[in-house]
């Protein structure tokens, strides 16, 4: 059996799961990440989901308490009130995006993970493909893995496929446990929390602190996401207009907020929301604002090229298995090349049917929460239809 050279086209969680399951069947695996430093400066929130974590647990000596902190409960409060609706029993770990990230990286090396290397255009050569990098390089291989997120250049040249809005932005950010006090830590310490309101709502969860080299260390922090719906045009092009007059496309970080809109968030705050929810983001040091986007496909195999992750589908982040998806999608093609004898063809053949229908359930599972949450709808506590992880499509026999 010989197994294909491969090219990983983006080097987050995505393609570093493709790129260590790859190469553990006998790939000859490169990956080539856009950015000039390794990603472990993020810091946000991520729960954990068991395709996340498999190649940890089951490639690694990593365990879960050495990447999360775990919960006992979901609460479901009126934010305008602190009213508790209800709760349920539910046992989920949360991480830090740093964590994940530093072991998968860890675990692939850093010779073949090449910085710097932003993908600029897919040519096709005699069969192959090349992909053109900005810095002049380019590499083809046997099978190209495009896992270069949402804003994926190589969806977007392959299938004029690009992210679309879907009517909210999301504000973000991190409290640590001396930025709020005690009662405030002690309400969202050991539950996955939401915060309801007629038109939109928020979530709060612990996740652990990482250092640069993705040890956990301290005591957790608080992660939250306040979701706003903003109709595009003039509303929204000022929200994610930075404090230099540049229309950011995706977020606009602490640092570059424009003062006027991190003022409509703290007024907001105090309008809108009571007790702990309002303290938390009054006294979150540091919120960043990023629009909420979906992107599907009807395709995700060309040639010998296949998207993967946010490349391919790119969802809204209600069901929490964004990255899981990704992962579980590189773990899939990995199985269907080890099965096919390495013959890359056969494997996306195989591969692409089932990959389709995952992303397309899973995209209407986070649709349909978005307009429950942000319109309205009905949000019963611990409903299986919203319960967090990728959609079983078993039955539709794939």
């Amino acid at each position: 059996m010989s197994m294909p050279t491969v090219a990983v086209v983006g080097g987050s969680i995505a393609g570093l799961t493709a790129a260590n399951v790859l190469r553990d069947i006998g790939c000859n695996v490169n990956v080539y990440e856009r950015t000039p430093q390794p990603l472990s400066g993020f810091g946000t929130g991520i729960v954990v989901q068991p395709e996340l974590v498999r190649y940890l647990l089951e490639r690694t000596d990593g365990t879960l308490d050495d990447v999360s902190v775990p919960s006992s409960a979901m609460h479901y409060y009126d934010a305008t009130t602190a009213h508790l609706r209800g709760q349920v029993d539910a046992s989920w770990r949360f991480t830090a995006y740093n964590a994940i990230y530093q072991k998968l990286l860890d675990a692939f090396g850093s010779e073949r993970y090449h910085l710097g290397h932003a993908l600029t255009r897919l040519t096709d050569e005699s069969g192959k493909t090349r992909c053109q990098f900005a810095d002049g390089s380019s590499v083809t291989a046997d099978l190209i893995v495009c896992a270069d997120g949402g804003g994926s250049v190589a969806r977007s040249q392959l299938l004029g496929v690009q992210t679309e809005y879907a009517g909210y932005l999301t504000w973000r950010g991190m409290v640590d446990h001396n930025d709020v006090s005690e009662a405030t830590w002690e309400f969202f310490s050991d539950a996955f929390t939401y915060g309801l309101l007629p038109d939109s709502h928020l979530i709060a969860y612990p996740i652990p602190q990482v250092t640069a080299e993705g040890r956990l260390t301290g005591r957790p922090r608080l992660n939250f996401q306040w979701y706003w719906n903003v109709p595009a045009g003039p509303e929204l092009d000022t929200l994610m207009t930075d404090s230099s007059g540049h229309r950011r496309p995706v977020s606009v970080r602490y640092t570059d907020l424009a003062a006027e809109t991190l003022q409509e968030l703290r007024g907001r705050a105090r309008a809108q929301l009571s007790g702990p929810f309002r303290e938390l983001i009054e006294r979150v040091p540091e919120p960043f604002l990023t629009s909420v986007t979906d992107a599907q496909v009807d395709t995700m195999a060309v040639g010998n090229v296949a998207l993967i992750g946010d490349a391919a589908f790119t969802p809204r982040p209600h069901a929490a298995a964004g990255a899981a998806k990704a992962a579980d999608d590189a773990w899939r093609l990995a199985d269907h090349l080890t099965e096919a004898d390495g013959d890359v063809a056969a494997a996306l053949r195989a591969w692409e049917p089932e990959r389709l229908a995952v992303g397309r359930a899973y995209l209407a599972k986070v649709q349909a929460m978005g307009q429950a949450l942000q319109h309205g709808g009905d949000f019963p506590p611990g409903a299986s239809r919203f319960r967090f992880g990728l959609p079983d499509v078993s039955r539709a026999g794939l």
